[in-house]
């Protein structure tokens, strides 16, 4: 254990293939984060970056390493709102949900905090490797219930006019979020934004996690289509 992190330092990770991707694990369960870094550090297409016990060690090691995939236990305590915060720390970083109840409102859940894909309960551990990697490059295997429920939330989305238009009405920004808004856009990262207005990385990942949520946001990257949308309402 390290500054609140805990590594899989029993045994050292293989020599990864040219384009692995990097995986840390979140959960409360040991048992359960070294068996999932066990049944993965044999495969060379994985390496993990880490393993951690909870939420403010998992946003921190992700902000240092931006790993490709951050694997959540769904039981992790306020489950939704932890998805948010990896999506803060670290905006490329797919954030993947395991052992979850693949029931429609469940899956739409996780889908709206931001969550790139999700493990199902009823997945074996041989499906693991194979699902993450699918999820990696943008796909996402799920029933056809739960498809088909997504595709009916999008399509009332649409027609109520929700958030694809709340857009439209901009929030009042400070100063110091108009500043975080231009700097987000303009592709920063939270170290090069702190060095930037001479704060702390800290207070960087505090302002820019405050800001997705007063804009109802889900991922940095949707802050520049944001300040395109409402530039007339800025400075």
């Amino acid at each position: 254990m390290r500054n609140g992190r805990i590594l899989n330092e029993r045994s050292p990770v293989p020599a990864s293939a040219p384009g692995a991707i990097s995986v840390l694990i979140l959960s409360e369960i040991r048992f359960l984060r070294e068996g999932l870094a066990e049944a993965l550090k044999d495969d060379n297409r994985v390496s993990i970056s880490g393993l951690c016990a909870d939420l403010d060690a998992a946003v921190e090691l992700s902000g240092d390493l931006e790993p490709n995939i951050a694997l959540v236990d769904a039981a992790t305590p306020k489950g939704t709102a932890a998805v948010r915060r990896l999506h803060s720390a670290a905006p490329d970083t797919k954030v993947v949900v395991f052992a979850v109840t693949e029931s429609e409102e469940n899956i739409i859940a996780w889908a709206e905090a931001g969550a790139a894909g999700y493990i199902p309960r009823s997945a074996a551990l041989r499906d693991l490797i194979r699902l993450l990697l699918a999820i990696s490059e943008g796909e996402q295997i799920c029933s056809r219930r739960v498809a088909s429920a997504l595709l009916r939330r999008v399509g009332r989305t649409i027609n109520s006019g929700g958030e694809l238009t709340d857009s439209k009405v901009a929030p009042m920004l400070t100063v110091r979020e108009q500043e975080i808004v231009r700097l987000v856009s303009a592709g920063m990262s939270n170290k090069e934004i702190a060095r930037h207005l001479n704060i702390e990385v800290s207070t960087t990942k505090s302002h820019v996690h405050n800001l997705l949520a007063k804009l109802n946001l889900q991922r940095r990257g949707q802050v520049a289509f944001w300040r395109r949308d409402n530039a007339a309402n800025l400075y």
